[in-house]
């Protein structure tokens, strides 16, 4: 930049006077930077308006044009507490019952307390036999195994159960592994096994094999041998009850395979067992088919007893009649005489205990000929029932014998957790044992909640879900509780007349919204001798009266804008229009619905009988009556008028070359263009002013010189003059 001489010689102020020269220059360049500002505020107030109606259009007008927003449903619950129900438009009108037997469960283990202070902490550090032992975990559907290094550590094994799709974590004060599903059902139920085996269970399946006589035995004996062995350890064995049917069967198989070897001794005694155990099961069965047949010869339909006939004789008939179609069942699964007998004389009462004691003492004398042990109390083994010795012997043989040994047992123990399997049909074994605390199956300190399905009872049809909700037929039915038994929920399914009252308002509403902004924006007072401030013009104000000033501007930036007043007037014309229904013409003004006298409003539609409406609601809601007597013609009518709206709506929203784009109510793409040549003449003003600046200090500066050079002169001139003297 040239230096610029401001007044040295003339003594004027030459920046002050370049100001007041280039201020009024700018002014010109002020008025095209206040019109950039008044169309980007323009710009900013047409987008917003633009955004509210493009929401009524794609939410309000998009929908109540069809049919289905009036189809709506509603479910009456008669108690609300156990379900909630949610009838959708495609679910049948009518009266339900609903019973809810079960609600959908996410299984959920909790481990027993560990020492383990932290997930650092190594696996073989708090166990050592855990080294190479391999961990199976399956869920949803998904198997995969983690096996146990030297270096695999707490925070290892949690991964890998993240990994299988679970939600894990160790919880370090605690000290407690905390597993789940990530969703309920049983489809998302997991298992958690080990591949393990005891020493206890190995000696005693070769100690039950060499009882039978499996290294004489044929391969298909063989074969019999070691997959009833495994069906043994699988099933379990609850010492409380005698019904256990995997349990029975394995003995059977076993018995067989030994008696087919002439191991007659010990087939013998297995044998018994397992014919007295296909007394009990089968007894109860036979028992009660035979107590049904001869109903109809003691009892009338109504249960009295016939004349001539005793309660007593009945009696004696079923008791006589079922032993000996059991005892024909057992000697058909029994061919060998001798076992015949045994099962005999076990299956009736006059058995005396004497001879229950001496078969006990001889399976004992038999089963433990080689010092063989698997449980504790074998010295008190005569003093129990036949049955009970048998069990034992075969559970220690099994390896299953003592239920308190078996977290022990399990890879999985020493981390405070046991096997856990689960079958396709949700039954849960704990450790080989049923899922239950009695019996031991279930650790000290270790907790379990199995996963389960929903279960409902809707009409008499069994329906089931992995969730809480059922969904069926258009119904949502969310459970929240079970209910009694023989107390079923009922609820009624019919149309939701308050429902569909309350859509059409929420549209009025938004709609009315829009047009209320609308009308006051076209409306708005004029702003005339109001612009855009300069900075300097801020500087003088407080914040509040530039506020006022700028909202002054822009409150009257759409008014009378032509745009706006055809959206307006578009959007009325199609809400007055009329629908032919049967014959008929129908308009919104039919069912009520109009606009009021405060022509203030801008054309506002009211509902006239609406509770909610502070002016009209004292006159008759035909809209609501219209719905209850002749929902078709409300249907008909209001699908047509909203139609109409959104294809005028959509109309005005298509896009116009060089003006505006798709989806766009206003002239987005003319602004745009404006605000860019606003912004090149801006440019350009810039420019100019600084070429004009320059000009005018560069003649101030060639003043200033022309001046100095005449000082200049002068004192040389003075100089000669006085020299002459």
């Amino acid at each position: 930049m040239a230096i610029r001489m401001s007044g040295l010689m003339s003594g004027l102020d030459t920046e002050a006077i370049v100001g007041a020269l280039m201020s009024a220059q700018s002014l010109k360049k002020t008025k095209v930077v206040q019109a950039k500002t008044k169309l980007e505020w323009k710009q900013t107030i047409w987008a917003d308006l633009n955004t509210k109606l493009m929401k009524l259009y794609n939410e309000q007008v998009s929908k109540m044009q069809l049919s289905t927003a009036y189809t709506t449903k509603k479910a009456t619950v008669s108690d609300p507490s156990k379900a909630k129900i949610t009838a959708g438009a495609k679910a049948v009108n009518g009266n339900y019952t609903l019973e809810v037997n079960n609600v959908a469960t996410t299984q959920y283990l909790t481990g027993a307390k560990i020492g383990a202070k932290s997930v650092n902490d190594k696996l073989t550090d708090i166990d050592p036999s855990l080294l190479n032992k391999e961990i199976t975990i399956t869920s949803g559907g998904k198997t995969s195994k983690f096996t146990v290094t030297a270096d695999s550590t707490i925070s290892d094994f949690t991964q890998a159960l993240k990994d299988a799709g679970l939600n894990a974590s160790y919880d370090t004060t605690q000290r407690r592994f905390f597993i789940s599903s990530k969703d309920s059902g049983l489809s998302n139920a997991f298992s958690i096994t080990t591949t393990s085996v005891s020493d206890a269970e190995l000696n005693g399946s070769a100690a039950l094999k060499e009882a039978l006589g499996y290294d004489k035995m044929s391969s298909a004996n063989k074969k019999i041998v070691d997959e009833t062995i495994e069906k043994l350890k699988a099933s379990g064995v609850d010492t409380e009850e005698h019904d256990n049917k995997a349990f029975n069967a394995a003995l059977d198989a076993l018995a067989k395979a030994s008696y087919d070897n002439k191991k007659s001794e010990a087939a013998l005694a297995a044998k018994v067992y397992v014919g007295a155990q296909l007394y009990d099961g089968k007894y109860a069965e036979i028992e009660a088919e035979t107590r049904e047949k001869l109903k109809a010869d003691y009892y009338d339909e109504e249960g009295n007893l016939l004349e001539g006939k005793t309660e007593e004789d009945y009696e004696k008939e079923v008791a006589t009649q079922a032993n000996k179609d059991t005892i024909a069942y057992v000697n058909g699964q029994m061919k060998t005489e001798e076992v015949q007998l045994q099962v005999e004389a076990a299956a009736f009462s006059g058995v005396s205990a004497e001879d229950i004691e001496a078969l006990g003492d001889k399976a004992k004398e038999r089963f433990y000929k080689d010092g063989i042990t698997g449980f504790e109390g074998t010295e008190n083994l005569s003093e129990e029932s036949e049955k009970e010795a048998l069990r034992e012997v075969a559970n220690a043989y099994a390896g299953i014998d003592n239920r308190s040994d078996e977290l022990a047992s399990s890879a999985l123990g020493s981390l405070g957790l046991a096997d856990i399997a689960v079958d396709e049909e949700g039954n849960v074994t704990v450790n080989g044992g049923a899922n239950d605390k009695t019996n031991g199956a279930i650790p000290d300190g270790m907790a379990l909640i199995a996963a389960s399905d929903s279960e409902i009872l809707l009409n008499g049809a069994k329906l089931t879900s992995s969730t809480s909700t059922v969904t069926v037929n258009g119904l949502n039915i969310e459970l929240t509780g079970k209910t009694k038994e023989d107390e079923p929920i009922t609820f009624t399914v019919g149309n939701d007349v308050d429902g569909v009252y309350d859509s059409i308002k929420n549209f009025l509403k938004e709609y009315n919204d829009i047009m209320k902004e609308m009308y006051h924006l076209y409306n708005a007072d004029s702003a005339k001798g109001y612009e855009p401030l300069t900075s300097e013009q801020k500087e003088a104000m407080s914040e509040e009266e530039v506020k006022l000033w700028e909202e002054k501007i822009k409150g009257s930036l759409l008014r009378n804008d032509s745009t706006l007043s055809g959206i307006m007037q578009s959007m009325r014309s199609a809400m007055q229009g009329t629908v032919q229904y049967n014959g008929k013409n129908y308009s919104l003004s039919t069912f009520g619905i109009m606009t009021g006298t405060d022509w203030t409003e801008g054309g506002q539609l009211h509902i006239f009988g609406d509770s909610e409406d502070s002016v009209y609601s004292s006159r008759d809601d035909k809209l609501k009556k219209a719905l209850e007597e002749d929902p078709d013609a409300v249907i008909a009518t209001l699908t047509g008028i909203f139609g109409n709206l959104r294809q005028t709506m959509s109309q005005k929203m298509s896009a116009v070359p060089n003006y505006s784009s798709a989806l766009t109510f206003y002239n987005d793409i003319k602004m745009k263009s404006d605000m860019r040549n606003y912004e090149k003449d801006i440019d350009a003003w810039e420019t100019k002013l600084a070429d004009m600046e320059e000009s005018y200090y560069k003649k101030f500066t060639a003043m200033e010189t022309a001046l100095a050079k005449l000082q200049s002169q002068q004192s040389s001139l003075a100089g000669l003059l006085g020299g002459g003297n």
